[in-house]
């Protein structure tokens, strides 16, 4: 394999926007002492009900690792961002809840998002962005279901 076979990989091309996606969005949430990682998880707990959340769902939904969620997890509990609370149903897990700081910058926090996304997408047209979506999207489904046992 050659130099030129390496650096067209999409592989390569997917981390490299990735990387890229989260130098747009730093200066955005530098202010809420946020990275990008503690944001999309906030987000998470923002779309879903109120205390219906657990650290099981977030490794599952962005395929994340148990250490790694627990870190960022500790990282938001340690700056008031959210609280764990006992599970009625599970007595192993806990369930994360917004605190009221989260609450009150929910909109804000949207709106960073939405300026995140725009920002990285730019350059993109309408179609384009929609295919991308759809592109990426039938990636990570066909990846989850090949690497399901």
């Amino acid at each position: 394999m050659n130099k030129n076979e390496v650096k067209d990989k999409i592989s390569i091309f997917v981390k490299k926007a990735s990387l890229e996606c989260d130098k747009v969005a730093y200066p955005l949430l530098v202010y809420y002492k946020l990275t990008m990682v503690q944001y999309k998880i906030l987000k998470y707990l923002y779309i879903n009900p109120p205390a219906t959340v657990c650290q099981r769902d977030i490794e599952k939904f962005f395929s994340m690792t148990n250490p790694t969620v627990t870190g960022v997890l500790k990282n938001l509990e340690r700056d008031g961002w959210v609280e764990r609370l006992s599970n009625p149903h599970d007595a192993r897990s806990k369930l994360l809840q917004l605190t009221d700081k989260s609450l009150r910058v929910k909109q804000e926090l949207f709106c960073i998002g939405n300026e995140i996304e725009n920002t990285f997408t730019a350059e993109l047209t309408a179609e384009e962005r929609e295919q991308l979506l759809q592109l990426l999207k039938k990636l990570v489904q066909s990846f989850s279901q090949s690497s399901a046992f």
